[in-house]
């Protein structure tokens, strides 16, 4: 009987930097449910609990660039930089935690890495060195401020979407020099365009936006325009239900991946917003999550959770070709 397993020899760097990886394959004996999955077919964690270098408290955003080096900021008011294969390389502070760690990270048309930091109303931009290259926010309620900014996404001509919630439940689009708003979304409730604690942001091949609006259980999609165009989700636990969403990402084929605060899990969906899986739920085994936070996915279409409560991150190794698959409600 093949059971899921740790594979030492994939310890390489990172175990020497504190930044262990772990490898877990699966088989199909009655022990594998921790991680099932058609669309990837194994997890690698990486890190646990603790200050130093490959180490995490708390990780609540990720990251990555270019090259498939991975970025994340944790509850140390650090960003920490990964390798493609989990081995930590560098890392730099926030110069300011006094107010309240960073939260929401993106990469930047001309790959930089985004850090937001919500309780000082601005965004940074830096280079994948860690060195700032620039710096935006005012604080406020008014067009063009920001108050609690969550998330960002940057589209490429280099505008900005953000989410904001707490004084101001909104959404902003800033033009490339961020000194106008092409579109303003703003109020509570729930309705189209209105939110309850907007949190992660994603933009499809098409320019489309995607919206964990967390607080009411549900994904909203816009135009690139700001015109609303659909919702899905609903409090719960059952399958097209959500608990908490705090990101989303859209892939190249349009699937949409969605991380859930409340139920400790990843659902995953088409481009018409049906459920093709639902990947892990309450553990600490790997492939399940203990609040995780964000997500980011990778040139090849790994995708990678922020597993806060576990202080690690989670790499889930999508399966080849990921476009053919044949997908299974048996995969829940």
């Amino acid at each position: 009987m093949n059971r899921c397993r740790t594979t030492r020899s994939q310890l390489g760097q990172a175990i020497t930097l504190g930044g262990g990886v772990l490898l877990a394959s699966c088989g199909d004996g009655p022990g594998d449910r921790e991680f099932q999955s058609a669309i990837f077919s194994e997890v690698r964690v990486i890190g646990s609990r603790g200050n130093a270098p490959g180490l995490f408290v708390k990780p609540r955003s990720v990251a990555v660039d270019r090259d498939d080096n991975v970025y994340v900021c944790d509850m140390t008011g650090r960003v920490q930089k990964f390798d493609s294969k989990g081995n930590y390389l560098l890392q730099w502070q926030m110069p300011e935690i006094e107010r309240g760690r960073p939260k929401g990270m993106a990469l930047d048309h001309e790959g930089n890495i985004v850090v937001v930091e919500p309780h000082y109303s601005r965004i940074n931009h830096f280079t994948p060195e860690g060195r700032l290259v620039s710096q935006w926010g005012a604080h406020g309620q008014e067009r063009g401020e920001l108050s609690f900014p969550r998330a960002v996404a940057i589209a490429p001509d280099g505008s900005a979407f953000v989410s904001e919630f707490q004084i101001v439940e909104r959404l902003q689009k800033f033009d490339l020099a961020r000194e106008s708003v092409q579109v303003e979304i703003r109020g509570a409730g729930h309705g189209p365009r209105e939110f309850n604690r907007a949190e992660g942001l994603s933009l499809d091949d098409d320019g489309n936006l995607y919206v964990a609006d967390s607080c009411n259980h549900r994904v909203q999609v816009f135009d690139g325009g700001g015109a609303f165009l659909r919702e899905h989700g609903g409090p719960g636990a059952g399958r097209g239900e959500f608990s908490y969403p705090y990101d989303v990402r859209v892939d190249e084929q349009g699937r949409q991946y969605v991380c859930e605060f409340g139920n400790s899990r990843v659902t995953v969906l088409d481009a018409d917003d049906q459920v093709l899986e639902v990947i892990g739920g309450a553990g600490s085994a790997p492939g399940r999550f203990n609040n995780p936070w964000s997500l980011a996915l990778d040139s090849r279409g790994n995708l990678y959770v922020a597993d806060s409560q576990n202080h690690r991150m989670q790499k889930l190794i999508r399966r080849e070709p990921a476009s053919e698959l044949q997908l299974s409600s048996s995969h829940n």
